[in-house]
């Protein structure tokens, strides 16, 4: 049995050829907010990033199958925006407290 090393290159998701950056667009209006967007691949957490102001999160290798769940409190109103075709879509809008949405992209 061989067994294969340890290295900083396996570590690393390599980049399959129908990969695209995705980004996750956070408009909170009437207030502050905090969001938490999250990637899965197959149930694996592959990247995770916050914000806390209105701005992007930006995930450079995302597939088809792949979750985007976002989590997070708004004090007024958020918008919620994909650049890639999910299910459910969006924009979506979330009232003042809890944003808690998941996302599977097409």
């Amino acid at each position: 049995m061989t067994t294969q090393g340890l290295t900083a290159n396996s570590l690393a998701t390599a980049e399959a050829p129908h990969s695209q950056p995705v980004d996750v667009t956070f408009n909170f209006t009437s207030g502050v907010g905090q969001a938490t967007a999250v990637l899965f691949r197959k149930g694996v957490l592959i990247n995770m990033q916050s914000i806390s102001k209105s701005g992007n999160v930006n995930f450079s290798e995302v597939q088809s199958g792949d979750v985007i769940s976002i989590s997070g409190v708004c004090a007024g109103k958020a918008n919620v925006a994909i650049n890639t075709p999910t299910t459910p879509v969006t924009p979506e809008q979330f009232n003042a407290g809890l944003i808690i949405a998941g996302y599977l992209v097409n």
